[in-house]
């Protein structure tokens, strides 16, 4: 009844209704969408209907569908309102995997260590090198700077791999399917900036914890 409800709001056209579903679900669990790959379908369902959306969500659900273009591409998500977030059960990250958000944007976008698309190895190598963000990882992991360990690799390389895990699931990176470690950052990673802005511009600033 629910979903009659929202295709009447919407005035959906028939070919329209399986995609609303889709895109809807993905928008409520904290999916960014973009042209990309599995998601394409679903990004010109909003291209197409951004404004009827934009009044559906912002009268049903208390939230804002917003639109961004990113040097790279366009992505669109939803916004909520902060008395709006805690009843929803939508995708977040928590400490550690912000942590890793923001120091995955800072060595990408504002020192351009690399490309779009690199391997987890390759991002250990730069982490295990970086004189700003090394001193941030062993405090966060082992309590203090330590030298460096064949455990204490392997626990960089597990909070690497389920950061980007985390990561996939709000559509700002994707694991390659053919090559699992690999993997690409999308247009939606620049959401990244959009929240901590602050913490990128004073890396050095930051309080680490293993607490």
């Amino acid at each position: 009844m629910a979903n009659q409800d929202k295709e009447t709001f919407l005035e959906l056209k028939e070919h329209n209704v399986d995609r609303f579903a889709d895109t809807d679900f993905q928008l409520r669990s904290g999916m960014h969408i973009q042209d990309y790959k599995q998601q394409s379908r679903n990004f010109h369902f909003l291209e197409d209907n951004f404004q009827e959306l934009y009044s559906f969500y912002e009268k049903l659900y208390q939230a804002k569908l917003c639109v961004y273009q990113s040097i790279n591409g366009k992505f669109y998500y939803l916004d909520y309102f902060e008395e709006q977030k805690s009843k929803l059960q939508k995708e977040s990250l928590k400490p550690k995997q912000t942590l890793f958000a923001i120091f995955l944007y800072t060595l990408h976008r504002i020192e351009k260590r690399f490309s779009t698309t690199l391997s987890k190895q390759e991002l250990v190598e730069v982490l295990n090198n970086h004189s700003k963000i090394k001193p941030h990882i062993h405090r966060l992991f082992l309590g203090e700077e330590q030298e460096d360990t064949m455990p204490t690799q392997a626990t960089l390389l597990k909070w690497v791999s389920d950061s980007l895990k985390e990561l996939q699931k709000l559509g700002w990176i994707h694991l390659l399917e053919d090559d699992s470690e690999q993997f690409e950052l999308l247009p939606a990673f620049e959401r990244v900036a959009l929240i901590y802005q602050d913490a990128i511009n004073n890396v050095e600033e930051i309080r680490t914890t293993n607490a």
